[in-house]
């Protein structure tokens, strides 16, 4: 019905055109029709001129109307008076209404998918297959520490087979360690691809589970100390059993005997057994007690104090040390804050992490150890910084395992021993450190 006008002018024209050519030829046969037959054919011409213009326009206007769908745009309406007539213009407006909505809900679900990506507590990003990044949310953005990430292969300056690993396509699942800013984490990665308008994509999805494999390795640690205890005290069973039989070569009827009934050959072995024994004993004494200071950590007691209290008696132990090696001790931030925590127990972290600072910067011309307290939203920020040698990147990741040191005369059970205190107290500890520039350890509570 709306082409109803449309087939009509188009019959009417061609109708036209073959009556006036029919008779622009009829009059080349009449020589009476001199004058005439020259304005019939002109007359002819421009009937076919009027049949092509409307057949240019309409034409026009059905392209036009393919190209704007092609390129999903609006619609332009043709002049009111076209060869289709009121009801195609009709059809247009309300094709460019339909266009419009399914535009306007395209875009407000891409808002809505964008603004639930990044609200995800997961780092996302989507990439085709020569790594460019077609979409990151903010907490991708956050654990890689990067605002413009325009391609996958920048990652690795977090870790070197970060991108390759990404790229892969047997690699879906895996757990990986990046380091951000100086700080090391432990990264799981999930990945699937899909096809989207046949371009091959990839979504990778990033979780940091630091504190979760730091929670196991604690209990795992935990779990070792008491084994380990158990086992080494089952060792000294025997060094009783030599005591004992020590004993009972002096005993005769619960007395000592004489010494006329000891040969020289009693006496040297009785030497050397003691000898060997107190050696022993001594040693393994040693490596139990410190077993046993890991695993017998005290249950912490809640109580109120202000944080100025633990910094000030820190001050005062630390007093001489830092006079002696000329140490420059700066403290900044709320230390009016009240914890809620075990003061003896966080006392004791902060004169390990003091004491190491102290250590760390013992080379340096002009050392400092500076002290902040933040209160971000409901947390407490407790961070001890020095300009010392720093850690390097290798022993970066192993500087919390128990007995590991980077020092001549260390035990490695300090940071170790900290970090349990601070995860029974529900909180962090955590470390960003550079080699030869400094090392920060940060207590979140």
């Amino acid at each position: 019905m709306v082409f109803n006008k449309f087939y009509f002018r188009l019959l009417l024209n061609l109708i036209l055109s073959c009556i006036l050519g029919a008779f622009a030829f009829w009059s080349f046969t009449n020589a009476d029709l001199l004058i005439s037959r020259y304005i019939l054919f002109l007359t002819w011409i421009l009937s076919v001129f009027i049949l092509f213009r409307f057949l240019y326009k309409t034409t026009h206007i059905i392209k036009n109307f393919t190209f704007k769908l092609k390129e999903d745009d609006y619609i332009s309406l043709p002049e009111s008076k076209n060869a289709f007539g009121k009801e195609f213009n009709n059809i247009l407006r309300y094709l460019n209404n339909k266009i419009k909505t399914i535009k306007i809900e395209k875009e407000e679900q891409f808002h809505l998918f964008k603004t639930a990506v990044n609200q995800s507590g997961s780092g996302i990003i989507v990439f085709n297959s020569t790594g460019k990044i077609e979409l990151i949310n903010q907490a991708a953005q956050n654990i890689f520490k990067v605002i413009n990430l325009e391609n996958i292969h920048k990652l690795k300056e977090s870790n070197p087979e970060l991108p390759e690993k990404l790229r892969s396509e047997h690699e879906e699942s895996f757990i990986i360690s990046i380091q951000a800013k100086h700080e090391l984490h432990k990264i799981a990665v999930h990945q699937n691809q899909f096809i989207l308008r046949g371009k091959n994509l990839k979504v990778a999805s990033f979780q940091n589970i630091s504190a979760e494999l730091d929670k196991e390795e604690l209990e795992a640690w935990k779990k070792l100390m008491h084994v380990i205890t158990h086992e080494i005290m089952n060792s000294v069973t025997p060094m009783k059993t030599l005591a004992y039989s020590l004993f009972e070569m002096f005993n005769k009827d619960q007395t000592a005997i004489s010494v006329t009934e000891l040969s020289e050959q009693d006496i040297d072995n009785t030497f050397l057994g003691l000898q060997a024994m107190n050696n022993r004993v001594q040693g393994l004494m040693h490596f139990v007690n410190s077993y046993r200071k890991l695993y017998k950590i005290p249950e912490p007691q809640f109580t109120h104090f202000n944080i100025h209290n633990i910094l000030d008696e820190t001050k005062i132990l630390f007093k001489e040390s830092f006079l002696e090696k000329k140490i420059k001790f700066e403290v900044k931030g709320n230390l009016q804050c009240s914890l809620f925590a075990d003061k003896s127990l966080i006392t004791q972290v902060l004169i390990n992490l003091i004491s190491n600072a102290i250590d760390a910067v013992q080379d340096q011309a002009n050392p400092v150890i500076k002290i902040k307290i933040a209160n971000p939203k409901n947390e407490t920020i407790i961070s001890v910084t020095d300009n010392g040698n720093g850690i390097k990147n290798e022993d970066l990741k192993d500087i919390f395992i128990p007995f590991f040191t980077t020092k001549k005369n260390g035990t490695g059970i300090g940071l170790y021993y900290s970090k349990m205190i601070i995860y029974m107290h529900k909180g962090e500890l955590k470390v960003k450190s550079e080699y030869q520039k400094g090392s920060t350890f940060t207590i979140h509570l």
